[in-house]
């Protein structure tokens, strides 16, 4: 294996590795908030049978059945089921993808080319990916591997608040010569 090649490899499983984890975060993200609103309507929906059972009053009983439907309609329009399911799909698929990469005795330039190509099916199926929230995650693989932290992308406290929803000035992230 050349010098190239093993450079190559190396960027490959990093990116692979980092996918695996950005995947997995969008999923506990979605499966979270899928829990929440089901748990949201369902208070709702038991204090909309309650406030009727004991004669609330029609205000109450409108305000709580306003919320079921607005929980539902939410969780409905997100898909966060579909979502979550999505994520853990890519990220079985990418770490299959990282297996077959470090179970490669002595890669050459075409076993990188079909890996590579393999990984690029991969990110076809994903949806358009989260900047910051890749950033995040490409931290956290660098800390694993025990780099040091100047290797860091730096991300602001705003930033990583909202990583999960949208992108904030993720055209001011700057990567630092790792891998």
């Amino acid at each position: 294996m050349s010098k190239d090649t093993d450079k190559e490899l190396y960027k490959l499983l990093f990116g692979v590795r980092r996918s695996v984890r950005y995947h997995n975060r969008r999923r506990q993200f979605f499966d979270r908030l899928h829990k929440f609103s089901v748990f949201l309507s369902a208070l709702a929906g038991t204090a909309t049978l309650a406030s009727v059972l004991a004669k609330a009053g029609p205000t109450y009983t409108l305000i709580f059945a306003a919320a079921v439907a607005i929980f539902s309609v939410i969780d409905l329009v997100i898909g966060t089921a579909q979502a979550a399911r999505l994520h853990h799909d890519l990220a079985r698929r990418f770490f299959s993808l990282e297996k077959s990469i470090v179970s490669l005795k002595d890669p050459s330039d075409e076993d990188l080319a079909a890996l590579t190509a393999r990984r690029l099916d991969i990110e076809a199926d994903e949806p358009p990916s989260l900047k910051v929230l890749d950033s995040i995650c490409h931290n956290e693989l660098l800390r694993a591997l025990g780099y040091d932290s100047s290797h860091y992308v730096q991300i602001k406290w705003y930033q990583r608040l909202f990583a999960q929803l949208f992108d904030i000035h993720e055209h001011k992230i700057t990567s630092n010569a790792a891998p």
